[in-house]
């Protein structure tokens, strides 16, 4: 067994090979293209019969797992953090990194490798990115109308709701000419960003229409078609996790632990993984805690309910609903059923 690391830029890519004992046997640099990557990987395979491979994750992780899934080598991708002999080095460059990216291999000590999603898990990726991207953008626009009025001395125009900008538009009363102009950018900008995030959204329902799992998990309470697109894309395939409790520090939903001798400090969440998909469970909380009322949904409730002791825990116990319904979710998809309440009131 051979080992390669492979440190990827967009436009090189630096590699190194190792043999079993840890000795450098060849190091090089080719182009970041989909030709030279597989020429290279074949070409090593011929060599040397078995290649292990291993990258850092990156905005040129899927392109590489791409290129590379049609070769007979194995490619393993890790997060960069996880990888303390690279991001720790006093001396770092593009060759120390893919020497001690084929190292980690060669020694066994590599972290959990990161999974690379596929085909319509991709796509449904994408989809809910851009329209995170699209928001954000839209919520920066009227930030900055909301900045210009305060900056003009009109601190209490804006008023709560969708559509604010637009409504003060068509009435502008007691507004400069040069900040109705200004405003009036923002305006345009916000209305067709919102189209935008309508057109994303159209498309993530027919997504979400189509896929039979995420039809499953809306049975469970609090869980609408948003969170449960969220919740398919960022899991993906559920059986590469155990337990419930491992697909929740997956998503960064479980305390820090600081444990030395006797004594045992248990902290803030841990917050590793998709942010997407932490933000979208915390909404489901809101939800589940404070308007969700049916009989459907007590059990699921209850369990989050017994944090909320005081107001100073909400938060708390937000959370809490969150990796519940997370939990739930994990069942619901590797058993490929819906949502029952009577499994939670047994248990």
């Amino acid at each position: 067994m051979k080992y390669l690391g492979l440190d990827v830029h967009t436009g090189s890519t630096v590699w190194c090979l190792l043999d079993e004992d840890g000795e450098v046997l060849e190091r090089g640099k080719v182009p970041t293209t989909a030709p030279a990557l597989r020429e290279l990987v074949e070409r090593l395979i011929a060599q040397h019969a078995q290649v292990t491979a291993a990258q850092e994750s990156g905005k040129m992780s899927y392109f590489v797992h791409d290129c590379l899934s049609a070769t007979a080598a194995k490619l393993l991708t890790f997060n960069p953090h996880h990888l303390r002999m690279i991001a720790a080095s006093r001396k770092k460059s593009d060759r120390r990194d893919a020497y001690w990216l084929a190292k980690t291999l060669q020694t066994g000590l590599t972290p959990h490798s990161v999974y690379i999603p596929t085909g319509e898990l991709r796509r449904v990726r994408a989809l809910l990115s851009e329209r995170q991207t699209v928001i954000d953008a839209r919520k920066r626009w009227n930030i900055r109308a909301a900045a210009l009025l305060a900056a003009a001395g009109h601190r209490d125009v804006r008023t709560k709701g969708q559509g604010w900008l637009q409504r003060l538009m068509n009435h502008p009363d007691g507004i400069e000419e040069h900040l109705l102009e200004s405003l009036e950018r923002c305006g345009r900008m916000v209305s067709a960003l919102t189209s935008e995030v309508k057109a994303l959204e159209r498309q993530l329902h027919q997504e979400a229409r189509r896929i039979e799992v995420v039809k499953r998990l809306q049975t469970i309470p609090a869980v609408g078609e948003l969170v449960a697109l969220t919740i398919y894309a960022w899991v993906g395939d559920v059986h590469r996790f155990q337990t419930a409790r491992q697909l929740c520090a997956y998503a960064g939903l479980v305390p820090t632990v600081r444990q030395s001798g006797n004594t045992a400090v248990h902290g803030h969440i841990t917050k590793q993984g998709s942010k997407q998909l932490r933000a979208v469970l915390a909404q489901a909380g809101h939800v589940l805690l404070w308007r969700c009322t049916s009989a459907e949904a007590a059990p699921l409730r209850a369990k989050a309910l017994r944090v909320a002791e005081t107001t100073s825990r909400r938060k708390i116990a937000v959370v809490a609903a969150g990796r519940h319904i997370l939990r739930t979710a994990f069942y619901v998809m590797r058993d490929q059923q819906d949502y029952n309440p009577a499994l939670l009131q047994a248990a």
